[in-house]
């Protein structure tokens, strides 16, 4: 951590958690601490500094000051800006998303300092009558993935003959089941920190999973974390059958070029024979691997954006 500037009262120091990814602190150093979390609605009420701000319906400072506005932010939104003065407190912050909205007020003591061209991952900081300090957590010279298809058929894990396979009940828990596996798969590969970032929002924003980082080993721990002793039942594959999890997904390719996905539709368990590949066909295999359950998709086995692909028709 390197520090840019430190008084007795007030600080402002960057920390670089990984290559594009920092965490810069601005105000002081009083109030109590209030951890950082992933940005779904914000609220803020100012006089002459900040005097509270509300985090995902959590309000931390006083009761004083007028409101400055709040948002709640779309599935593809973000805060895109930031404009925020800083001494012994928080005096003013004016925060703008990626739609062109704002809100924001306070007023002019502390320095002043500007955040372009970012995506905020999380906000966190210290309160006690007034906001003291923040803490965020953002993406530097943000630029987003492109969207290469929007709806394909995709595999996401499989249950092989023999063993068990876990079919979550609720549709909550099915989402968190799905971003589980698809996390699992990303492991082996290397994202940038807008990808990173990226995938984090799309996950924090279909589950409950609590901010901690957008690291996919921290992701896929609080997914299973999650999942413990959510509502399931156990389905033994029997032989000659294979248990597949299947979710439609958006295809998405970063700014440096390596692909990546999301599901948007609920996840659904089939268990079927592995004769029946046909119906695997003209799916993406996010475990490259179903191929050793079901021989005859060996014909069919391509690759396409980077994944496992059965075509409809048999490869050459």
């Amino acid at each position: 951590m390197s520090k840019y500037a430190t008084k007795s009262l007030y600080i402002m120091e960057l920390e670089v958690v990984s290559q594009g990814m920092v965490i810069k602190t601005f105000g002081g150093t009083g109030g109590s601490e209030f951890a950082a979390d992933y940005i779904q609605s914000i609220g803020l009420y100012c006089g002459k500094e900040v005097d509270s701000i509300t985090i995902n319906g959590n309000k931390h400072g006083g009761g004083g000051g007028g409101d400055a506005g709040a948002l709640i932010l779309s599935s593809d939104e973000y805060i895109s800006k930031v404009v925020i003065r800083s001494g012994e407190r928080i005096d003013k912050l004016m925060l703008t998303t990626n739609k062109g909205r704002t809100i924001g007020g306070g007023g002019g003591g502390g320095s002043e300092t500007t955040l372009d061209n970012i995506r905020v991952v999380a906000i966190g900081g210290k309160s006690g009558t007034r906001v003291d300090q923040l803490k965020i957590t953002y993406v530097e010279n943000y630029e987003p993935s492109s969207l290469v298809e929007k709806r394909g058929q995709f595999v996401v894990g499989f249950t092989p003959q023999g063993t068990i396979l876990k079919e979550y009940t609720e549709s909550t828990s099915k989402t968190s089941d799905s971003y589980e596996n698809v996390t699992e798969t990303m492991l082996s590969q290397q994202y940038n920190a807008s990808v990173e970032a990226e995938y984090y929002a799309k996950v924090a924003f279909s589950t409950e999973i609590k901010y901690v980082n957008t690291q996919l080993t921290t992701i896929k721990k609080e997914l299973s974390t999650q999942l413990i002793n959510q509502q399931s039942k156990e389905v033994t594959i029997e032989k000659g059958m294979v248990g597949v999890l299947l979710v439609d997904g958006a295809v998405m390719k970063g700014s440096d070029g390596v692909y990546w996905m999301y599901p948007n539709t609920l996840l659904s368990y089939a268990v079927i024979a592995v004769t029946d590949y046909q119906n695997i066909l003209n799916h993406y295999d996010l475990t490259g691997e179903l191929a050793t359950q079901m021989p005859e998709l060996l014909k069919y086995k391509t690759e396409k954006n980077d994944y496992v692909f059965y075509e409809k028709t048999p490869v050459r």
